[in-house]
Parts: structure tokens; sequence; C-alpha cells
């Protein structure tokens, strides 16, 4: 049965679709094994979602805006850029850490397809980007980090890294919490962003 969080078909489909392409890959599962997995017929899922596809782009959108909202709300706890940048990268590390089958699907699944990829860059990504650079950007204004950076390719480069980390933890069969890593992480970050 699915991970069901909030009782919805739609939800089920979703936290059934994560474990089904995780264990079997994307190109592997069929609608028919999410369907069972979720407790629905196959035609219920289509009363939701348009194909195979849409159903993993949701998935990812889904991940994203708890990014996002999780991320927003988090950042906005906190006054300088320092700790700001400090909380993003421990967010980060502890929402994929959370759970190893999504982390599957968005640092192997996806990456599969430049079709995806395209969609996906222009989605929701694109607005994650824009919060970690207004970080950047008012980590300069306050003199904490470098004036000579452009908040986009740092943001960029801040996602680039936390992105790695995810996926050599997904890669790899050790047992370590991926959280475990924000410290070392935002601590590398800083080298490069610091005055």
């Amino acid at each position: 049965m699915a991970r069901n969080s909030d009782g919805t078909k739609r939800t089920a489909i979703l936290d059934a679709a994560v474990v089904e392409i995780a264990r079997h890959g994307y190109h592997q599962t069929t609608v028919a094994m999410i369907a069972r997995r979720a407790g629905v017929a196959d035609g219920t899922i289509y009363l939701y979602f348009r194909n195979k596809e849409e159903i993993l782009f949701s998935l990812f959108e889904r991940a994203m805006g708890r990014f996002i909202s999780e991320g927003r709300s988090q950042v906005d706890q906190e006054t300088t850029a320092i700790e700001k940048l400090r909380r993003i990268v421990e967010l980060h590390l502890t929402l994929v850490g959370k759970d190893r089958d999504l982390a599957i699907i968005s640092q192997v699944e996806l990456r599969h397809s430049l079709h995806f990829m395209d969609q996906l860059s222009r989605s929701q990504v694109g607005e994650y980007l824009a919060i970690i650079s207004q970080v950047v950007a008012q980590g300069m204004e306050e003199g904490s980090f470098r004036k000579d950076l452009d908040p986009i390719f740092a943001s960029k480069a801040i996602f680039g890294v936390l992105d790695e980390m995810a996926t050599d933890w997904v890669l790899s069969h050790r047992n370590k919490r991926l959280e475990s890593q924000a410290k070392a992480v935002t601590d590398f970050l800083l080298g490069g962003l610091s005055v």
C-alpha cells in the first residue's frame, strides 16, 4: 500500500509512484504497478494524470514545492545571509535525506531524459534558485559575502554543490545521514562566498 499522507487518491498515486519508480526505474514501471501499490484501479490514475510522464513531473513539482515553501519560511526566520544560507543547506539536505526513494527519482531517474531536464529547469527550480540568489545578494549588501559575486551564478553553484551531495548520497551504499554533511557543506560554501 502507498505511503498516503493526506488521504487523497492523487497523493496515494504519487506516493505509490515514488516507490515503484525508485525500485524498478521509470521505464520499467507501469501504470498498473503504480495503481496496484496505490490500491486503485488502473483507470483511476487517468482521472488525475494524463500519463506516466505527468506523474513523474508531478513528483518533482511536489518535492520542489516543499523545498520552496519550507525554504521560504525557514529563511524568513533568520536575519543574516550567513544564517539564511546555513538554513538552506540544512533544509535541502534534510528534505532530500528524508526519502531515499524520492531522492533516487530526483537524482537519477529524472536525469536520463533531456526532455525532462528541459521541462524541470523551467519549472520550480528557477524559483528555488531565486531564493538562494536573494540570500547571496543580501550577504553582499551586508558585507559578509564578496562584492564581486554574481548572485545568479552563485545560486547555481550553491545548488550544484547541494545537488552533487544528494547524488553522492543516493549512489553510495553507506548508511550515513545526508543532513550530517550540512556543516561541512556550509563551511565549504562560505569559504568561496565570504570576504
